[in-house]
């Protein structure tokens, strides 16, 4: 599991409530109670906030960016003056970087410090945001980071891929998009559906059968083939630019 290391205690190391967790296991717990209040979906009062980080040890910044890569692995080296909350899951590590003090501007440099830290593996930047909206920032490199796929690599900026600000900041009305627009897929074998969605979205991104076979790596026949049977499920939804817009962003919703 990584771990995070500092070249030298900051103001993150200051007690900030008398009872503020003493041992690392529950300091760990605390900052990991503040990190899931502050990219929740659900608004937080500011007084409780305040006490998730008095326990957590972690000054609440004015604003915040989100690191996300794949790279679990990774020992997290922290640019001096830089404090971060980060979130391990089996297949991510999330870092909420805190607004940094330096004269160059708030966070930006220190978040895109952290990129090359993660060995190879793609890691996405989130945008500097206030820190009531930490959590779109985190939803926004995520999307980008699932839909840059497992062969990307590099740092890259999630501002650069803006449908992924949409998904990310109406969650809720992405997933209900892609309920009523896929809906006719639900006919379809799981197996099947998956096939048909990534074989839609490179569609829709490419317009071309050797293009998207080359993208899927399959012949352009399959393409072809899946593409009459898409056709035939959503009707004239393909010939629509509006349709097929929203289409995308349901698809790069799941």
């Amino acid at each position: 599991m990584p771990h995070v290391t500092r070249p030298s205690k900051g103001p993150e190391d200051a007690t900030l409530h008398p009872s503020a967790p003493r041992s690392g296991g529950e300091l760990c717990a605390a900052r990991q109670r503040l990190f899931a209040a502050l990219t929740s979906e659900e608004t937080f009062q500011r007084s409780d906030l305040e006490h998730l980080a008095a326990a957590a040890r972690w000054p609440l910044p004015q604003s915040v960016q989100a690191v996300v890569s794949r790279d679990v692995r990774a020992s997290i080296h922290v640019p001096n003056g830089c404090r971060v909350l980060r979130q391990v899951s089996v297949d991510r590590v999330r870092v909420l970087v805190a607004e940094s003090e330096a004269e160059s501007g708030p966070g930006r440099n220190a978040a895109t410090a952290l990129g090359p830290a993660f060995y190879g593996s793609p890691a996405v930047v989130g945008p500097n945001v206030p820190l009531p909206l930490a959590g779109t920032s985190l939803r926004w490199a995520e999307h980008v980071l699932t839909e840059l796929g497992r062969t990307a690599q590099g740092v890259h900026q999630a501002a650069d891929h803006p449908a992924g600000w949409i998904l990310a900041h109406n969650r809720k009305v992405a997933e209900s998009l892609a309920a009523a627009l896929l809906k006719p897929l639900d006919v379809c074998t799981p197996l099947r559906r998956e096939q048909l969605e990534a074989t839609l979205l490179a569609w829709l991104q490419w317009r071309a059968a050797p293009e998207v076979a080359r993208a899927l790596k399959v012949h352009p026949q399959t393409v072809r083939y899946r593409m009459r049977r898409l056709r035939a499920l959503l009707g004239p939804a393909l010939s629509d630019p509006d349709t097929c817009l929203a289409l995308e962003l349901a698809l790069r919703s799941r």
